[in-house]
């Protein structure tokens, strides 16, 4: 789904492992005023999420890439975290995941496409397996 600066907001299709800038397109592409300042173009979108496309004239802070429904990367009733779509932060409150390797778990996502299982978040720089034994509990994919 997209909203804010692009000339088509809603619902569009897309081709498995596509990036914000191929999905600009097929909104119908930018309206005038918007700011691609704090967008990744290059960032790999996945079936479901909402992307924001922000305007010079936004007055508050608006999550770029969210994921409907399943909103902030809580995956369960049980708190467990999707690491494919958890923000900064949630990454943080897990058991020894400081800010620098959370920051390298959402570039590696950004990279690399989405976790296919949870031990795969070992290939992240920062995670070995005695950091994976602490978390594994806590997260799923």
């Amino acid at each position: 789904m997209w909203l804010g600066a692009v000339k088509k907001e809603g619902v569009i299709k897309i081709k498995e492992n596509s990036r914000i800038i191929d999905a600009i397109g097929e909104a119908g592409g930018l309206t005038k005023d918007a700011d691609l300042k704090k967008v990744n173009l290059a960032y790999s979108i996945n079936d479901g999420q909402k992307i924001y496309i922000p305007s010079i004239n936004d007055k508050e802070e608006f999550e770029i890439v969210s994921n409907g429904i399943n909103e902030g990367g809580v995956a369960n009733e049980k708190g467990m975290v999707n690491i494919n779509t958890a923000t900064q932060t949630q990454l943080e409150e897990l058991s020894g995941i400081g800010p620098s390797t959370a920051s390298s778990i959402i570039s590696y996502r950004q990279e690399k496409g989405k976790f296919k299982s949870i031990d795969e978040i070992k290939n992240v720089s920062g995670i070995g397996e005695a950091k994976y034994n602490k978390i594994k509990e806590n997260i799923c994919v």
